[in-house]
């Protein structure tokens, strides 16, 4: 039975499966392996009951114009329905492309327009920090024009 679907910021996601799990009776989370780097953050903060990864082929559903966001509610409520494979870690390593978006979003996120390291995107990608976190490190670790030294 699906006892709820949300659409809400992946920051949002743990904090809400585990409200939601938390008075059922043998609650299994079924998540889709399409957004690979949100689905294994997910799962490894999920620790307290049993995740599925499931193949979500086919379960975003046509709507037409006029129903913007509602597919992704609907594909939810049908990864729910399928049965997957019970996991309990799922390592990803990020792509090129996962990895650009991470820094565009560092780019737009900051103060200076200025894009994060790949390496410090790679640590948001694997869930070892948040965007504003690795805007802070690489700020903190960047040279200015002050604190340069001399080189004469």
């Amino acid at each position: 039975m699906v006892v709820a679907a949300f659409q809400v910021p992946a920051a949002d996601i743990t904090e809400i499966v585990r409200e939601e799990v938390e008075d059922a009776v043998d609650p299994v989370v079924r998540i889709g392996d399409g957004a690979r780097l949100v689905g294994a953050r997910l799962i490894d903060e999920i620790q307290s009951v049993p995740v599925e990864l499931v193949d979500e082929t086919g379960t975003t559903p046509y709507l037409g114009s006029g129903a913007r966001g509602m597919g992704d509610v609907l594909a939810a409520v049908n990864i729910a329905r399928l049965d997957g494979e019970e996991i309990e870690s799922r390592t990803i390593e990020p792509t090129a492309g996962e990895l650009q978006k991470i820094k565009d979003r560092s780019r737009e996120a900051s103060d200076t327009n200025r894009a994060i390291s790949e390496e410090l995107a790679r640590q948001v990608a694997t869930g070892a920090l948040t965007v504003e976190e690795a805007l802070a490190k690489h700020n903190s670790d960047s040279p200015t024009e002050e604190g340069e030294p001399d080189s004469g």
